[in-house]
């Protein structure tokens, strides 16, 4: 169940202001250099504009297709002005809620849910591609307990394993937090069998010099203090999360908040909407069905 965030909403303000803008900004982002055939990787082609939703026939095998197949855009109902808005309000420092969200865009609830597990989602596999290198430290850690120093154990707290690569001042910089299977309550952390398969699946270990923080009073504070800081955004904005989509909304959080870094200079706000589109456009909408079926506290590889 999501929780109203209580933080007042930014208003929507962005450069796409009809369906024609969005549509073109997609063209643009999804071929760069111009148009390539899907089938035939052929250069040239014919623009179709009869349809809603334009069409581009490739000028050699006649192959027809648009700036939405591929994307998580595609074969959705929902006009793209209302998706770039609910882009932009991702980006809010607590992100939205599916709730706020069909409020402010002025759909359903269930459409607004999809449209931003969508999102999740394609920041999840942009983010699996980027693995971390150079100096990297990973925590055993458990998230969703209380950063009070009185309270020693939660019976809700989820294991994870954090991993981070550090600036030159030991600031986290690039973070992935990823849930270990069947760790809840009582103290339960990763082991070094888990710190292992993280490094597997999230570390390039030829360029990275790793170091391991498997003991839960020796861990890397400034990486502490960002599983901390997650779970606090995360709790205000939705409120309990169960363990099915709890690896979504980690993700969620800890995209932005990369996003959020490379955003912070000067006139940096445009850049940081074109990445996140860019995420939406090279990731494939995720189906319904496929979503909806997903095993809570997924293996750190079938979270990768």
């Amino acid at each position: 169940m999501e929780a109203n965030a209580g933080t007042d909403l930014q208003p929507f303000s962005s450069r796409y202001h009809s369906e024609q803008d969005c549509m073109e900004a997609l063209i643009e982002m999804k071929w760069p250099n111009g148009f390539v055939c899907p089938r035939c990787a052929h250069t040239r082609c014919s623009r179709l504009t009869s349809r809603h939703i334009p069409l581009f026939e490739c000028g050699k095998c006649k192959h027809q297709t648009s700036a939405l197949v591929g994307t998580i855009f595609e074969g959705t109902k929902v006009p793209l002005l209302k998706w770039f808005e609910a882009l932009d309000l991702f980006l809010l420092p607590g992100g939205i809620s599916a709730m706020r969200l069909s409020k402010v865009i002025q759909v359903t609830y269930k459409t607004a849910w999809l449209m931003l597990h969508k999102i999740r989602h394609a920041a999840l596999e942009f983010d699996a591609r980027e693995l971390l290198c150079g100096d990297v430290k990973v925590n055993s850690d458990q998230y969703g307990r209380n950063p009070s120093r009185c309270q020693l154990s939660h019976p809700y707290a989820s294991a994870v394993v954090a991993g981070c690569t550090v600036t030159e001042s030991g600031e986290p910089e690039q973070v992935k937090i990823r849930l270990v299977p069947h760790k809840r309550g009582n103290e339960k952390r990763a082991n070094r069998h888990d710190l292992t398969a993280f490094i597997n699946g999230h570390v390039d270990v030829r360029t990275s010099v790793v170091q391991l923080f498997p003991q839960a009073f020796r861990l890397y504070m400034p990486l502490r203090r960002v599983v901390r800081e997650a779970w606090e955004s995360l709790k205000s904005t939705y409120g309990a999360l169960g363990l099915k989509h709890l690896q979504a909304y980690l993700n969620e959080y800890t995209g932005r908040r990369r996003l959020r870094l490379q955003g912070e200079l000067p006139g940096a706000e445009e850049t940081m909407r074109q990445k996140l589109l860019c995420m939406c456009v090279a990731i494939p909408a995720i189906p319904y069905r496929r979503l909806i079926a997903r095993q809570p506290n997924q293996p750190l590889a079938a979270a990768a």
